[in-house]
């Protein structure tokens, strides 16, 4: 490494910028021995502010140069300088940096805390029925639901912020607790159903291209909130008894209005309702259990009934079911069963 007399110079007058500053520390670490031109004769003796005669200065001469030449204590001077010259350099350089970098570092740092707050803060829940039998749940804000054989429902908590939101797969029934300011949202694949206030059923069944959403009491709201295709998009208000059914596959929307008499289909061992009031069924179970069943029909004006029932099954359970979906009250007595509110 050549380092020029006049770098050498400035150096240890201290007129040296940080870089020159490391590069003469570096050189003064590597050589064993200052140059000799660097303690000449002429230039000691030239020196104006030496008041010492000629003769004291030769003998001064000669005993510094034979110290500085060894490694003398003045070069391990220079060299202690020189280090804490490269600190000092290094500190300015590392304050400069950590001052231009800590905005940013910072800033990153408290977007990384909110977000690991927020994940904290939002736990997951999850009701899987693997059984055969439809499976009853009550969500955080009293909503009810009655999840069938397969179905799935997946909810954040906590359950109630702006929204009340529910994702579904498969099919299940909700009893929705009356909230105007949190309405009560289903997404069922690509359709979203919306109510402030009802009961409604959804079927959307993983492997199946067909959505169908069932309306028993109150209002709903059913859109399409898909953007993965270009789907046609629609806006759909139900009124008790309808349904609309959604094809995936065609993208066709079907909504189905209310009928005067129910369609009744007996096949075997089952019975399927078509939309039929909730009167006409308890009229049917009746007939064929030949059982009493009383209620009080103004209790059960505004609901209606879209399934299929089991003839298999004791009426005892059909009409517990029936009951627990609608909210009504169901009594065993001696002569048979008795519903109301």
């Amino acid at each position: 490494m050549n380092i020029s007399d006049e770098l050498l110079a400035r150096y240890f007058k201290g007129l040296c910028t940080p870089e020159e500053s490391i590069l003469v520390a570096n050189y003064l670490k590597e050589i064993e021995d200052l140059p000799e031109h660097l303690l000449k004769k002429d230039e000691w003796d030239d020196a104006e502010d030496a008041l010492i005669t000629s003769e004291k200065s030769d003998k001064i001469f000669a005993a510094v140069k034979s110290e500085t030449i060894t490694r003398s204590v003045k070069l391990k001077r220079y060299k202690t300088l020189s280090a804490a010259a490269i600190v000092l350099v290094l500190l300015t350089v590392g304050v400069l940096v950590f001052n231009e970098s800590r905005p940013v570092a910072f800033n990153s740092a408290k977007r990384k805390i909110k977000q690991t707050e927020m994940q904290a803060e939002i736990t997951w829940k999850s009701f899987v029925n693997y059984t055969s039998n439809s499976q009853s749940l009550e969500l955080p804000d009293g909503s009810k639901a009655i999840v069938y054989p397969n179905g799935e429902l997946r909810y954040a908590m906590p359950f109630v912020k702006q929204k009340r939101e529910i994702y579904l797969k498969g099919k299940s029934f909700f009893q929705v607790a009356k909230d105007k300011k949190h309405p009560f949202i289903v997404y069922s694949k690509e359709v979203s159903t919306t109510a402030l206030g009802t009961s409604f059923t959804i079927t959307a069944n993983e492997h199946a291209k067909i959505i169908k959403v069932e309306l028993h009491t109150g209002k709903v709201w059913i859109k399409n909130v898909s953007n993965a295709r270009n789907l046609s998009r629609f806006s759909k208000i139900l009124m008790p008894g309808d349904a609309l059914v959604y094809n995936e596959l065609k993208s066709e929307v079907n909504v189905i209005e209310k009928t005067p008499l129910a369609k009744e289909l007996v096949k075997s061992n089952e019975v399927n309702f078509n939309q039929a009031t909730l009167k006409e069924v308890l009229e049917k179970l009746k007939e064929r259990y030949k059982i009493k069943i009383i209620y009080n029909e103004a209790d059960l004006n505004e609901i209606s009934f879209t399934g299929t029932i089991d003839l298999n099954h004791k009426p005892e359970k059909i009409i517990k079911e029936i009951t627990d979906l609608n909210e009504l009250k169901l009594t065993v007595t001696k002569e048979g069963y008795l519903i109301s509110k």
